[in-house]
């Protein structure tokens, strides 16, 4: 059975029209005018019939000529097509990022682009079409909006970023803080390097914050993707640091080794100073030599030295192992002096540290001075000077000549300690004196004897100490408030 189509009345006259071209051909009188006018009309609906038909088939589940949805041609499409060329349309093209100097780089949409979709399905307006009035509604205009969504992958931004030559490629060039470092001449604070990497993660939250708002197109530049330095070359820490080397660089110390001092400055000990990244750091076996080679220089300790006797003859004496008096110096102290006077940044003057240090230096007995005990043993007598004049003198009995064990030892010594009513022990058992200083580690001291009743001559050599300067009581009574520890004595 053939479809029947019903074509509304000024449908028919206006598809007769156009069927026919138109024109209509009458005659002007009579039967056959009537009879030719019919048989034009009905040729003419006829075609008109045929094309409205062909137009109707033609249209038919497309939307007609003149439909626009969302601005774009739909014409001739079904919904379906529409809906997959707006798919298609949303996967085309490229999103633009620029980075810095303007170089640009695109990521394909179709990489990103997750879903897109219509608010409404198309075949909604396909129904608001007038089909049956096709021939009128082609020469009219119809607009639609459907609203598109388009939805991006995260995991497809990122990959997308992390693939970008502004991310990962060769040219990256890492930011560098600045820096304090130690130079050839000193310090210096060397400059950041600022550097073209990119934070992913960053610029991946400003690609899909643009796309949010529909952007194409981001300048990585003006949102800051760009991984900065943290430290550059104004910072706090950094000038404080440049300001502290300068400071210790003209620091100058002037150390005091008593009646002689030497000078360090940036000359000296630049050489010593170093910067770890974290701190000032010192070369210590260089700074320990330089203290050493110094001590040589100025120790007298354990040392020969010339002497001038009560006679005014010069001898030689010192040199002892036993010796208790002279200058040795404390290497470990006077570093840690040295290193905190030069970390100060202050020029100063600092006290060499001494394990044994004498009184005074470059006298006419060289550190011995004017002020000292001096003890013969061949003449057994001692004689104390003070300021080079002569305040006391006594005998003496020494150790026993004849026994190596019991022998008073030669050297410089000095008075390490003053005791009243003093207990003394060793071989010969105990025994009690009422004035006691000794003069060396092992005990040996000057002291009253008052269980002898001579002194001097030749005692000593069958009945002397037991390495001790035997005194008569009367005599170190008399001593006692004289002398001070410290005060050199000089044997031999």
């Amino acid at each position: 059975m053939k479809k029947i189509i019903a074509i509304p009345l000024t449908v028919f006259l206006l598809l007769a029209a156009a069927g026919a071209g138109g024109t209509f051909y009458l005659y002007s009188q009579g039967v056959q005018s009537r009879y030719a006018t019919a048989l034009v009309a009905t040729s003419a609906a006829d075609r008109a019939i045929t094309w409205y038909k062909e137009g109707f088939e033609k249209y038919n589940g497309v939307f007609l000529p003149g439909t626009t949805i969302n601005g774009t041609d739909a014409s001739g499409m079904t919904p379906e097509e529409f809906t997959e060329f707006t798919i298609a349309d949303n996967r085309k093209g490229n999103f633009t990022v620029f980075g810095l100097n303007k170089v640009r780089e695109a990521i394909k949409f179709n990489d990103i682009v997750q879903d897109v979709t219509l608010e409404k399905d198309p075949a909604e307006f396909l129904d608001k079409e007038a089909l049956k009035m096709w021939p009128a509604a082609i020469s009219q205009d119809r607009a639609y909006e459907d609203k598109v969504t388009v939805t991006y992958n995260p995991d497809k931004i990122n990959e997308a970023v992390n693939n970008l030559k502004l991310v990962s490629g060769d040219q990256v060039v890492e930011p560098q803080n600045a820096y304090f470092t130690r130079t050839e001449d000193g310090f210096a604070i060397v400059p950041e390097v600022t550097g073209n990497k990119l934070d992913p993660a960053k610029v991946a939250e400003t690609i899909t914050n643009a796309l949010a708002k529909e952007k194409t197109a981001v300048n990585l530049v003006k949102f800051d993707c760009y991984v900065k330095p943290d430290i550059k070359i104004d910072d706090p820490s950094l000038t404080s640091l440049m300001e502290q080397s300068e400071q210790i660089r003209n620091t100058v110390v002037t150390i005091d080794l008593t009646a002689a001092e030497e000078t360090v400055d940036w000359n000296t000990f630049g050489p010593w100073l170093g910067w770890d990244g974290a701190q000032f750091t010192w070369d210590e076996d260089a700074i320990t030599q330089y203290v050493d080679e110094m001590g040589k220089k100025y120790e007298t300790y354990q040392m020969h030295r010339q002497f001038v006797n009560h006679n005014g003859e010069t001898i030689t004496v010192g040199g002892s192992e036993r010796d208790t008096y002279g200058f040795w110096i404390n290497t470990g102290d006077t570093v840690i002096r040295l290193e905190n006077a030069i970390m100060s940044g202050e020029s100063q003057t600092i006290a060499a540290k001494w394990r044994v240090n004498a009184l005074t230096r470059n006298q006419e007995n060289g550190d011995i001075g004017g002020t000292y005990m001096e003890v013969s043993i061949a003449e057994q007598h001692m004689w104390f000077f003070k300021d080079y004049n002569l305040v006391f003198d006594s005998d003496v009995v020494t150790g026993l000549a004849s026994d190596p064990d019991r022998q008073t030892p030669t050297g410089v010594f000095c008075i390490l300690s003053k005791l009243r009513d003093h207990t003394m022990s060793g071989s010969y058992g105990s025994q009690t004196c009422s004035y006691f200083m000794a003069f060396d580690w092992t005990g040996c001291a000057i002291h009253d004897a008052w269980w002898r009743d001579a002194f001097g001559g030749s005692i000593y050599l069958d009945d002397g100490s037991h390495g001790c300067v035997n005194t008569p009581p009367a005599k170190m009574e008399e001593l006692w408030d004289q002398i001070n520890t410290a005060t050199p004595v000089i044997i031999y």
